[in-house]
């Protein structure tokens, strides 16, 4: 786990601003921590929240599955991690792990990864629990899952999530979540939201030299390399173009269990030459392959905010990606990216990205385009930190202790 450069050291005194939370004993459950395999966004923003609450005095543990040669217990930056339990066996580690807990708990911050712990069944009444839902999961359980398991799925998330966490205090991380949890799952009851924050680049380059520094033929991908983000879609665009863009480059920045397939995809088209998987890299290398980019796209079925186009718009760099909730809200259509009609047919989605990537990469051929869209990218990515997210946090918890 790395820290961000807007985060408090972990030494300092905790923030008087949220004086219930000084002592407060707070358990965040979720599925994964950063340093899981297939860590992402909402590890990140679930890491943020508690480091939130221990700066402004908590007692904090993170609650998670123990993915391999993860330790069962560690501290880091204050934190407790408590770790244990597979992709299903999690949920039994995470009861277990509250009932012991549940005659000391103050609050539990429970964010939903498909399927949420179900804490309220585990804490007192009493115990402040807030709900985090990062996007709704209806048809993820069915491009992951065999049939009868993606209804099972479906079911606990439509049903029996909004029976047993009714409230109980909910937060979406965008206004299209909030629109997909009224419309796919019947959600009644009231909805706050906790917008995502972003690592922003610590340096300050002038707009000339950002726009210098970006490559008119390089692309990138940024993310984990999971069925769902649908990075083969880009791999058969710039398959499309190879012939009119022969010096087409695209770096896939990221990894997953998609990893081994996108590979053999890319030699199979015959484009191994033109892609290059980095997996995981550190900040300062993402920072350089992304400083280089012209555009990145992201052609993913759906998401709760578009994370990583807000942290390529912080680098300059706007995106191409799919007119799906989550990437709507997180790009401005036209002046931060580009939205592509979806369709269900994937097919068809594939051919409109490669029109908009062939577009888009002709239109930042043009040096002054490149200066606009740097410009607009970095001022809409400004407006977003995790500074701004961690103060919105404990707001709400603080908020909650106090109603409890």
């Amino acid at each position: 786990m790395t820290s961000s450069s807007e985060r408090p050291p972990g030494a300092s005194a905790p923030d008087p601003t949220w004086p219930r939370l000084r002592g407060a004993r707070v358990a965040v459950v979720n599925w994964r921590d950063l340093d899981h395999a297939l860590a992402g966004g909402s590890e990140r923003y679930a890491w943020e929240l508690a480091l939130a609450l221990h700066e402004a005095g908590a007692r904090v543990e993170l609650i998670t599955a123990r993915d391999r040669h993860q330790a069962r217990h560690e501290v880091r930056d204050g934190i407790a991690i408590v770790r244990g339990g597979g992709p299903f066996t999690y949920y039994a580690h995470a009861a277990w792990s509250l009932l012991r807990r549940r005659r000391h708990l103050d609050a539990v911050v429970d964010p939903e990864c498909g399927i949420p712990s179900w804490s309220p069944l585990w804490v007192r009444r009493g115990t402040a629990v807030l709900l985090v839902v990062h996007h709704v999961h209806q048809e993820q359980f069915a491009t992951y899952f065999p049939r009868p398991l993606a209804l099972l799925g479906q079911l606990l998330e439509r049903v029996a999530m909004r029976r047993v966490y009714r409230g109980r205090r909910t937060v979406a991380v965008s206004e299209s979540t909030r629109t997909e949890m009224r419309a796919q799952l019947g959600w009644t009851g009231d909805i706050d939201i906790l917008p995502n924050g972003t690592a922003l680049p610590d340096v300050d380059d002038r707009v000339e030299d950002v726009v210098a520094a970006k490559d008119p033929d390089r692309v990138a991908v940024l993310g984990r390399l999971v069925p769902h983000k649908r990075v083969d879609l880009v791999l058969r665009a710039v398959h499309a173009l190879r012939a009119e863009r022969p010096a087409l480059r695209l770096d896939v920045i990221g990894k997953g269990p998609e990893d081994e397939r996108l590979r053999a995809l890319a030699a199979a088209l015959g484009i191994a030459d033109r892609v290059t998987f980095h997996g995981f890299v550190p900040e300062e290398e993402k920072h350089a392959l992304l400083r280089r980019a012209a555009l990145h796209v992201c052609a993913s079925d759906i998401e709760g905010w578009g994370q990583v186009v807000i942290e390529a718009a912080g680098h300059g760099v706007p995106t191409v990606a799919r007119d799906v909730p989550g990437l709507r809200e997180s790009i401005r259509d036209g002046a931060t990216g580009w939205l592509v009609p979806d369709h269900p047919d994937l097919d068809v989605v594939g051919a409109r990205l490669t029109d908009q990537l062939r577009t888009a990469l002709r239109e930042l051929a043009e040096p002054e385009n490149t200066t606009l869209a740097v410009k607009a990218c970095q001022t809409w990515a400004s407006g977003f930190s995790w500074r701004r997210m961690r103060d919105q946090a404990r707001t709400v918890i603080e908020e909650e202790l106090h109603h409890g």
